[in-house]
């Protein structure tokens, strides 16, 4: 278990197979991305008043973006607000 600013991720433990976000980035934040296996998912509710749920799988060719439904979760704090 970790607590702390999940933008970053947990560098130490990766690769991950899979990524779950349970508060919304405004940005895809790349240090996860980073920590997916070749062919690893994330899912993420993605943007700021108007959000979307993403998944996202990381290939050889680069990272694949399908777009699925309106969400609406709490905000993704911390660095994720820095980096906006």
């Amino acid at each position: 278990m970790r607590i702390g600013d999940g933008y970053n991720g947990w560098p130490e433990q990766s690769p991950f197979d899979c990524i779950i976000l349970t508060a919304a980035p405004n940005h895809i934040p790349q240090p996860l991305i980073d920590q997916l296996v070749m062919g690893g998912r994330m899912v993420l509710p993605l943007g700021d008043r108007e959000q979307t749920m993403v998944i996202l799988r990381k290939t050889p060719h680069g990272v694949t973006r399908e777009d699925r439904y309106g969400v609406r979760f709490v905000p993704m704090t911390g660095q994720a607000e820095e980096r906006s």
